[in-house]
C-alpha cells in the first residue's frame, strides 16, 4: 500500500535585505521570510481563470497547474484577496529551481531570488495542486487575525492569501519525492504589513 506523505518548507525562504530590484520602492517595514519587492505585473501574465486544453491550461497554465492556480483563487477569495494571474516568468523561475533541486540528488531547500517562495514535497504521485495548495492554505488553523505577524507555522498560508501579491508561477518535479515550488510577486511576508495584507474569512 502506498502512504501518502505531503510536507512544506518554511514560506519564502531566507531575507537577503541588501537585494534590491532596480527601481522598486522598498516595502514599509522589514521583510520576514521573504524577499525584497520585484517588480508587479507584467506582459506574461494571463487572465483567469484558467481551462485545461489537450496540450496545457487554457490562457498559458499548464494543465498540471490549472487546479493549483484555481485553488489559490478560491482560498483568496475567501480573504478578500484578488485573484492571481499565471506568469511565465515565474513560471520558468519556478521550474528551473526544480530543476537544480532534482539533480541536486532530490534537494529540499529555497532560492535566493526575488520573489516569495512556496516548497511542498511528498511522495511520488500522491500530491496534486489542490492538495498542496490545501496543505499550505490548512496553517489558517494556526494564525492569530488579531495579532498578526510572521511564523514558520503559518508562512505558507499568509503568501498564498497575501492581498499584494498579484502573479504567481510554479513548477513541480519528481525523484525520490514530488517537489512543488511556486513562486510569488510581489512577494508577502513583510513584518508589519499582515494586518494590512491577510484578513480573516470574510474580512471583517
Amino acid at each position: 500500500m502506498r502512504v501518502a506523505v505531503l510536507f512544506a518548507l518554511a514560506a519564502c525562504g531566507p531575507i537577503y535585505p541588501d537585494q534590491q530590484a532596480p527601481g522598486a520602492p522598498p516595502p514599509q517595514g522589514g521583510p520576514q521570510e521573504g524577499y525584497v519587492q520585484g517588480p508587479p505585473g507584467g506582459a506574461d501574465s494571463v487572465a483567469q481563470p484558467p481551462t485545461a486544453g489537450a496540450n496545457g491550461g487554457g490562457d498559458g497554465v499548464p494543465a498540471e497547474m490549472v487546479s493549483l492556480l484555481n485553488a489559490h483563487n478560491q482560498v483568496r477569495a475567501k480573504h478578500c484577496a484578488k485573484p492571481l494571474v499565471w506568469s511565465a516568468e515565474l513560471t520558468a523561475a519556478a521550474q528551473t529551481w526544480a530543476n537544480t533541486l532534482k539533480n541536486n540528488n532530490c534537494a529540499f531547500e529555497h532560492s535566493q531570488t526575488q520573489y516569495g517562495e512556496n516548497l511542498a514535497g511528498g511522495t511520488p504521485g500522491t500530491s496534486d495542486g489542490a492538495s498542496t495548495t490545501a496543505m499550505w492554505y490548512d496553517e489558517v488553523s494556526l494564525y492569530n487575525f488579531g495579532k498578526g505577524g510572521f511564523s514558520m507555522e503559518t508562512g505558507h498560508f499568509t503568501q498564498v492569501v497575501w492581498q499584494a501579491t498579484e502573479r504567481v508561477g510554479c513548477a513541480k518535479v519528481t525523484c525520490s519525492m514530488d517537489i512543488w515550488v511556486c513562486n510569488y510577486d510581489p512577494p508577502g511576508n513583510y513584518e508589519g504589513q499582515f494586518q494590512a495584507n491577510v484578513k480573516p474569512v470574510g474580512c471583517q
